[in-house]
């Protein structure tokens, strides 16, 4: 079944938002009694039928609903020098597909770039619907070197020098992806100061890559050791 996002699951039934009405008539051709599958973003999920079209309108009645656990990734905070456009958006579509929970720009001397967290947010919520998730990732605040060594999770930073890749038990953790040009020597020596560099290939990857790479390796660690 198709899957929409609606940002409010309460009550007996719900109408498409204005967008993901369209969606459903004009590109699916969806009409009373399709079944579809909503998510609220948030960790609701319910199933439905259409039941009234009226113009752009479309009203469900929700005919089973439960709570989707947290993916096993949640754990995770994305903390990463952001690439320029659509190179970010395809980050987010991906992080969020591995089931992170949250993307975190980072500021730093060879970045400043902070993305369009509006925009993030409309490509997250299309990965989610892709996906089977059910929750979106938290987006921001932007971070710099200061904030990020302060924080009390342990810290993983993608470093071509690193070591091998050793995610340990789930819990809360930072990857931290730097920019193509690297950290500077301050940076990266703050930054060790605080965590653990690891290797993720030996090639040289770009940013949405690493990003990728990282997720991967924490999810399916996690995933598969409990």
């Amino acid at each position: 079944m198709r899957r929409f996002l609606v940002p409010d699951l309460d009550g007996d039934t719900v109408d498409l938002p204005v967008d993901e009405a369209r969606h459903a008539l004009r590109v699916l051709r969806l009409r009373i009694g399709d079944a579809l599958i909503l998510v609220d973003g948030q960790g609701g999920w319910a199933e439905a039928v259409i039941e009234v079209v009226d113009g752009k309108r479309v009203r469900c009645a929700i005919t089973a609903r439960t709570v989707c656990p947290p993916p096993t990734a949640a754990a995770l905070t994305l903390a990463v020098a952001a690439p320029k456009g659509g190179r970010f958006d395809d980050l987010v579509r991906a992080v969020t597909e591995c089931g992170v929970g949250r993307i975190v720009p980072l500021r730093c001397a060879r970045v400043s770039r902070v993305p369009d967290a509006a925009r993030a947010l409309r490509v997250a919520c299309e990965a989610i619907k892709q996906c089977g998730r059910c929750d979106l990732p938290e987006f921001g605040p932007v971070w710099d070197i200061d904030t990020l060594v302060r924080r009390p999770e342990p810290c993983i930073i993608a470093d071509p020098q690193g070591a091998a890749p050793c995610p340990g038990p789930r819990r809360p953790t930072i990857l931290v992806i730097g920019p193509e040009g690297g950290f500077t020597d301050q940076e990266r020596e703050r930054l060790l100061a605080k965590g653990t560099a690891v290797r993720l290939a030996d090639t040289i990857l770009r940013i949405e890559t690493a990003a990728v790479a990282a997720c991967a390796v924490w999810t399916a660690y996690w995933e598969h050791h409990g």
